[in-house]
């Protein structure tokens, strides 16, 4: 579980279609790409609560995750680019990216952009990494 935004939200990993007794169902996301194998699993749960005046620091965070990561946007609309292309996703719509895929977060629009952004992986790696890769400019604003 987690705050934001003044409610208290669970979030749960299940098979398509499972949902959680006694909560209010909001959306499912997925599906999840698959994690790679590990001797243990951390969960790192984040709420994203940007601004436009954070958009060209987060453009310059290039990176990967060690496995998949998830985000279920809250207000606003972001672009992510990956090697494979750009995908967009705004408030009310969730999204993936595969394990080791390197990345760019794009903030979209001059509105506030709020999202939780889930990452399950190997309990041993960094949840993040630092990545040469060059995006190619798919998310313009």
């Amino acid at each position: 579980m987690v705050e934001a935004r003044g409610k208290v939200w669970l979030l749960t990993l299940s098979p398509e279609g499972q949902r959680s007794h006694g909560a209010q169902f909001v959306t499912e996301v997925g599906p999840l790409p698959p994690i790679p194998r590990a001797a243990s699993y951390v969960m790192d749960v984040a709420e994203a609560d940007l601004g436009p005046a954070n958009r060209e620091a987060v453009a310059r965070a290039i990176h990967t995750h060690p496995a998949p990561e998830v985000f279920y946007i809250l207000t606003g609309q972001q672009c992510l680019e990956t090697p494979t292309g750009a995908t967009k996703a705004r408030a009310g719509e969730g999204m993936t990216a595969p394990a080791n895929t390197p990345m760019q977060l794009n903030i979209m629009g001059h509105s506030k952009h709020d999202a939780f952004f889930i990452i399950i992986h190997d309990a041993a790696k960094s949840r993040v990494n630092v990545s040469n890769w060059q995006p190619r400019g798919l998310c313009p604003e």
